[in-house]
């Protein structure tokens, strides 16, 4: 019986880790480190379906700022289907902090990029 239990703490703790790594804070930061190595169309697939197409279009500016920085989440609040990420960009010595939006599109977690 103990072995049995065992086996099903291993087989969740796998779980809970796999589930963590599509959770609003990692999507925002893979989409930063996809722009950073110019990866834009890997980018893209982590946007929202209209926002995609602008990152596909564009993204290869945003490589030549973020080349060379790290993305670290800081902050995540989730409002049902929404989610607000504030991911640390540092670069060169210098931190900023980035809002990201992202919305459960299909049951997946994507970055919203506003037009504006």
């Amino acid at each position: 019986m103990k072995k049995l239990i065992m086996h099903f703490l291993a087989v969740a703790s796998v779980a809970l880790l796999l589930a963590g790594c599509n959770g609003p804070d990692d999507v925002a930061v893979r989409f930063y480190e996809k722009l950073a190595d110019g990866k834009a169309q890997e980018a893209a697939e982590l946007a929202t379906g209209e926002a995609s197409g602008l990152v596909a279009a564009f993204g290869g500016g945003a490589a030549k700022e973020l080349k060379g920085a790290s993305f670290k989440a800081v902050d995540t609040k989730i409002d049902g289907d929404k989610a607000k990420v504030k991911v640390e960009v540092t670069k060169d010595g210098k931190t900023d902090t980035e809002e990201v939006d992202l919305v459960k599109e299909n049951g997946e977690w994507k970055v919203v990029i506003d037009k504006k």
